[in-house]
């Protein structure tokens, strides 16, 4: 969620990555809007993969054969979990210069993706093997190791990009993460400082290291990290949100209780931030008349209607969670999870006919569904239609065992057109 991003867009100099000189006797940004690309970069090493993402989007239409762009962009996309896009990179790269150490980055960024984590290390090794101190690449190989929970493996080559240039932020706040995982609270804190004094925008240290506590279950370190962050910087909210639940999972209900007044009282004016707090705290009751309040702004915003509905659906009102749904189709009537949702939801509503109805449509969009099959088999089966219910099941089988070797040829690269 928004509210978790590190980074933000402030202007401040990035640093320059060595692989930007002529490699192979191919520019690495030569022909680039180089203003957009500085964007995209300090974006990116701010941690704030969805404006990198579109920027570096954006050079690659006018710059189609960039391979550095196609290799940031396919990180990116992988950062925020954009499937679609990470499989046109990667097939454009693979295309452009299937040998070059930026295409080889995006096989491993692939690799990354779909949990091949050994082949992900291989392929990035490889690639570092001709660009050893580009600090693009070796990111990426400090997020492979992040996602392999190697606390070491991934500070070393934090270290070894800090070295290269001491103010990439990005390196900065996930050396610090690395510290904490290890048990270096100390030193995880000091990287958060260095951070901050970078950029005066970037997470409250303690705030930062609360956090850190409280993914261990140290919650009462937790609590008194998220008080000096609330200390320092008042103003923000995410800190009352940890204190509080601190306190709820430490019995001081009474505390708990006092920041909740807090939070109402003087965050009320920001329901953006603050009704995504509730929900990541599953306070769905009290994130909802927010939700409502950001609809009544943007009547036809689907991420909202769907929060909405889901908010709704938690607290039991399912009805209401129809008609948001509902809304969301009427904007985008060919999203699949949108009918699938709506057919969830009629089911829990015991209106067995309209679920068939709208898991067939979402099967209709996507054979590939799954969930759909599932609701939809279950609705055939309350209403006596047995055998027809078992042959949704077993289609739902059929889907899975596809869908599962799909996967697998991702896994292994064998669905890629290159033998690298």
């Amino acid at each position: 969620m928004l509210i978790f991003n590190l980074m933000s867009g402030a202007d401040t100099p990035r640093p320059v990555n060595p692989s930007e000189k002529k490699t192979d006797g191919e520019p690495r940004s030569g022909g680039v809007n180089r203003q957009l690309l500085q964007e995209a970069l300090t974006a990116f090493y701010r941690e704030d993969d969805e404006t990198a993402l579109e920027l570096l989007l954006a050079i690659l239409e006018t710059n189609p054969d960039n391979l550095r762009c196609h290799y940031l962009a396919a990180l990116t996309a992988a950062n925020i979990a954009d499937e679609e896009t990470l499989e046109q990179i990667s097939r454009n790269a693979r295309r452009l210069a299937p040998r070059h150490p930026y295409t080889v980055g995006c096989e491993a960024v692939r690799a990354l993706f779909f949990a091949n984590y050994e082949r992900a290390e291989h392929l990035f090794n490889l690639a570092l093997r001709s660009l050893p101190d580009d600090i693009d690449l070796n990111l990426g190989l400090g997020i492979l190791y992040d996602h392999m929970g190697a606390e070491e493996k991934s500070a070393e080559v934090y270290r070894r990009v800090l070295e290269i240039s001491p103010d990439i932020i990005r390196a900065r706040i996930w050396l610090g993460i690395s510290y904490a995982l290890s048990g270096e609270y100390g030193n995880a804190l000091a990287q958060y400082e260095y951070a901050k004094r970078l950029d005066p925008t970037v997470e409250n240290p303690h705030q930062h290291l609360g956090r850190d506590y409280y993914a261990e279950g140290i919650f009462d370190e937790a609590a008194r990290e998220f008080a000096r962050a609330i200390a320092e910087e008042p103003e923000q909210p995410t800190a009352y949100f940890y204190l509080m639940d601190c306190y709820k999972r430490l019995g001081l209900i009474d505390d708990a209780l006092d920041i909740y007044e807090t939070i109402k009282r003087q965050f009320a004016h920001q329901p953006e931030i603050i009704s995504e707090l509730f929900e990541h705290f599953r306070m769905f009751s009290e994130a909802i008349p927010h939700l409502e309040k950001l609809l009544q702004r943007s009547p036809e915003n689907e991420e909202l209607l769907i929060r909405l509905a889901g908010a709704y659906q938690e607290t039991g009102r399912i009805t209401d969670a129809i008609d948001a749904v509902q809304r969301a189709i009427t904007v985008d009537p060919e999203n699949p999870g949108y009918w699938t949702l709506l057919a969830e939801l009629h089911y829990q509503n015991g209106d067995y006919p309209r679920t068939i109805a709208a898991a067939e449509r979402a099967i209709q969009l996507n054979q590939y569904e799954e969930e759909a099959y599932a609701v939809l088999a279950d609705a055939l089966l309350f209403l006596g239609r047995t055998e027809e219910a078992e042959a949704m099941a077993r289609q739902r089988e059929k889907i899975r065992d596809e869908s599962w070797r799909r996967y697998q040829q991702k896994f292994s690269g064998q669905d890629s057109d290159d033998d690298i």
